[in-house]
């Protein structure tokens, strides 16, 4: 079975590419026989650049530019094959950038957005990704298009203040080098929301007070913000105001869909092309996703509804595993969703829970393999019959089993298929021999032993094994090339420390028990 792992990064705790990786090990523990792919994903927030490039190839370039207040900081440029460079607003002018003590939503830009990408173009690119979210402004771009060669001037004619103020002063805006600047360039904007610029669901009102406007000034600043759209929409013939998404970064994305003509997308939707993931989810026989929270929010824009979503129109059945559930959750989750689990494995804190990811998330995802594996065992579509046997000898006084090593590093008992016109009691003496190099013996009949297991094309599969107790009656040992890795005798006392398989033990000590009793009646 074709396994597709597509997860989202896990905010503060694991990146997608480290959450991918956590959760194909616990799903490789739990089904081994999975052939597992890894797809990590973003939705055009932070990890954006790191997703694209290990999905397209390219390489990483760092670049200084203006941070949110005006400081150097260091940005990260993703160079793709083929002339596309992507960019995160984050990365540059984000949130996270300085500590709450320091922001001031009233002077913080987007100038760096537009130095990178100015710095994009100047280094051959033909199509600018600019994945939106994390930012610490609400400037509706001003900073990006002013860095990008563009004007936006107050009544007197000058270049207005950065952040909102100068959205306050704005009254004329103009391309000025735009054209020049990105000439036949492509820019697409990608985020994870749909809030328009202005109203009740804009910018200002939505995401204004995490980044620091109170509340008794939402009005104000969204009055701004909706004549800044009608400036937009008077000197360029392009009004954001009604444009889905245009709110996404503080109107980041009304600057670049005004001024660039930039289209403007759903960021998950987006990496799932550019990424290549649709294809793998169409071969995909189920897929694992997730996040750090899987809420009421997950379905707008988030990773997993968008690969939940793709997964529903190819039939493949999805799970989302998250660091942790919501109790929207509880009270219902889309139906593109096949079941919800959480990472979490007890009681505590939201440090407690990031400090034990890298442990729980494996293990859920074990867990969730493990289901997944046993659903599939339920209604074998095929019956085999085997035989073995359980060859005893009496070493210094001890019992001893003759076992074999095979090539996943198990210990088994020798066994095969029976072949036409052979009895069970056939089948097991010719097996050990081929398997082992040792002729026996057969002293007692141990019993049949059924277990199911999936074959080479993850078929499942029910098997009956007849045992029979055995003795030495010559040859010496020597492994089946491709079959055992080693043969050995294990002692009696060491049974229950071996690595095997289920029943294996089981079948040992009722061989044991019978050879015993077999011995005792002969003494």
């Amino acid at each position: 079975m074709r396994v597709l792992v597509a997860m989202n990064a896990f905010k503060g705790s694991l990146s997608a590419s480290e959450a991918c990786t956590l959760v194909a090990q616990g799903f490789r523990q739990g089904f081994p026989e999975a052939r597992v792919v890894e797809i990590p994903l973003a939705d055009g927030g932070d990890g954006t650049i790191d997703v694209l490039v290990a999905a397209r190839g390219g390489n990483v370039q760092h670049v200084e530019v203006a941070g949110p207040y005006n400081e150097p900081v260091d940005s990260k440029v993703g160079l793709l094959p083929g002339g596309t460079a992507v960019i995160e607003s984050a990365g540059c002018s984000g949130l996270a950038l300085a500590p709450p003590g320091e922001r001031n939503v009233f002077a913080a830009t987007s100038y760096g957005v537009g130095e990178l990408m100015v710095w994009a173009a100047r280094h051959g690119a033909g199509r600018i990704i600019v994945g939106i979210g994390g930012t610490a402004m609400n400037d509706g771009g001003i900073g990006m298009v002013q860095a990008a060669g563009g004007r936006v001037l107050d009544k007197a004619g000058r270049q207005v203040a950065q952040g909102i103020y100068g959205l306050q002063q704005a009254s004329h805006v103009e391309l000025g080098d735009i054209p020049a600047n990105f000439q036949d360039i492509e820019v697409i904007a990608i985020c994870d929301v749909e809030n328009p610029l202005a109203g009740p669901e804009g910018a200002t009102r939505v995401y204004g007070p995490q980044k620091g406007i109170k509340v008794c000034q939402l009005r104000e600043v969204d009055d701004y913000m909706d004549r800044y759209g009608s400036i937009l929409g008077r000197d360029l013939g392009r009004d954001p105001r009604l444009v889905p998404r245009a709110g996404a970064g503080g109107g980041l994305a009304a600057a670049l869909w005004a001024f660039f003509g930039a289209k403007l997308g759903d960021g998950a939707n987006f990496i799932l092309e550019e990424a290549g993931c649709i294809d793998e989810i169409a071969g995909a026989g189920i897929i694992v996703t997730g996040e750090g929270k899987v809420d009421s929010q997950t379905e707008k824009g988030k990773v997993p509804y968008a690969v939940a979503k793709a997964g529903s129109k190819h039939g493949v059945p999805v799970v989302v595993l998250g660091g942790s559930l919501g109790d929207s959750v509880i009270h219902g989750y889309p139906a593109e969703f096949c079941s919800v689990f959480d990472s979490t494995t007890g009681p505590g804190t939201i440090e407690e829970a990031i400090e034990r990811t890298r442990l729980t998330l494996p293990f859920a995802a074990r867990q969730i393999a493990g289901l997944s594996r046993a659903m599939l065992l339920r209604s074998p579509a095929r019956r085999e019959l085997s035989a073995g046997g359980v060859v005893i000898r009496s070493n210094l006084g001890k019992l001893q089993v003759l076992m074999i090593e095979d090539r996943f590093g198990f210990l088994a008992l020798p066994k095969g298929h029976v072949d036409q016109g052979e009895s069970f009691e056939q089948a097991a003496l010719r097996e050990v021999k081929e398997e082992t190099g040792i002729e026996c013996k057969l002293i007692a009949r141990t019993g049949s032993h059924t277990y199911r297991f999936l074959d080479s094309c993850c078929s499942p599969v029910e098997k009956t094994v007849h045992y029979y107790v055995m003795k030495q009656a010559g040859g010496e040992i020597r492994p089946q090339p491709g079959e055992s890795a080693e043969v050995m005798w294990v002692g009696e006392e060491s049974v229950n420390s071996i690595k095997t398989y289920p029943n294996v033990k089981e079948v040992i000590g009722q061989s044991l028990a019978i050879y015993a009793k077999l011995a005792q009646k002969q003494t």
